[in-house]
């Protein structure tokens, strides 16, 4: 019997799937596998346990695996590529392997295929496309320091800044900060400054904090003007690979907290793309399109 599996390698947890030719036989969930944020020994480790419980659930050794497709969150270069294939030599499996972004697994999850778009708009943002000829087309997610633009933390970005430039008498006035700094337990706001740059924050709990400003959308103009952006931004995005796309029409799956969680920046950005691009949430886990790419199934 062959068998094949699947990986959906995420910041905060990881998806793996086994199954046979037929059908998926197991799932399993571990910590994060994105190198960037926990390293690369750590990330082995936790492949590791995932490839042992996945294994053990079919009473079979990781050698009588055919292939594996691990779509990983940080995999956007050749050399984060080359890294991940070296963890998995270190394992040791040294069976077939493919390995890509974790957005793509996620497009073939619920387009059936590796075919057509998906922008994920989470803590980060990146979008990505696949031409009728199979070519493969990337705009944005080239980190928060740069890029980002649409995602949560540039939202709460923002809204920081916002705050901050109010105060300073640069700014608007707005109620954005009595809001966050309930949420954060802060009184002043100057330790906005101390929350973004000390250390032990990292983007992530940023991030968390762009809720807030949805839910000012209807009460503060700042609140509003920073929504409005994001959806400006991320429409700019899809236009941008609809383009590279050669305007053919397509499926635009979206997925990460910002388009799948408020209703508002969803449906604004859907009002916004032109008719020719589907839009649908991710609602299929991806690691059951990386364990059909391992078949060699799209």
């Amino acid at each position: 019997m062959k068998y094949y599996i699947g990986i959906d390698g995420g910041g905060t947890n990881t998806v793996g799937v086994i199954g046979d030719e037929n059908t998926i036989l197991h799932q399993s969930v571990v910590g994060p596998t994105n190198y960037h944020n926990i390293g690369l020994e750590a990330m082995k480790e936790t492949l590791e346990s995932l490839l042992s419980q996945l294994c053990a659930s079919q009473g079979i050794m990781l050698s009588d695996v055919n292939r594996i497709c691990f779509g990983g969150a940080g995999i956007d270069t050749v050399a984060d590529e080359k890294r991940i294939r070296q963890s998995f030599q270190e394992i040791p499996y040294t069976g077939s392997l493919d390995v890509m972004n974790d957005a793509l697994v996620a497009m073939a999850a619920e387009n059936g295929s590796l075919s057509g778009g998906i922008l994920i708009s989470g803590t980060g943002s990146v979008c990505y496309g696949v031409k009728k000829d199979g070519a493969l087309i990337r705009v944005g997610g080239w980190g928060h320091i740069l890029d980002d633009e649409g995602s949560a933390y540039a939202i709460a970005r923002d809204a920081i800044k916002a705050i901050l430039e109010s105060y300073d008498g640069r700014g608007p006035k707005t109620e954005l900060f009595k809001t966050i700094s309930a949420q954060l337990g802060i009184t002043e706001e100057t330790e906005l400054v101390d929350f973004v740059y000390g250390q032990s924050k990292g983007k992530h709990e940023i991030a968390q904090l762009a809720p807030l400003v949805s839910d000012l959308y209807e009460q503060d103009t700042q609140a509003k003007r920073i929504i409005d952006h994001a959806v400006h931004t991320l429409k700019r995005t899809v236009m941008t690979l609809y383009e590279k796309m050669d305007f053919e029409p397509f499926a635009l799956v979206v997925s990460g907290s910002v388009l799948v969680k408020n209703e508002r920046i969803f449906s604004a950005l859907r009002r916004a793309l032109p008719a020719e691009i589907l839009m649908k949430r991710l609602e299929h886990e991806a690691a059951v399109g990386a364990y059909h790419i391992a078949k060699g199934n799209l």
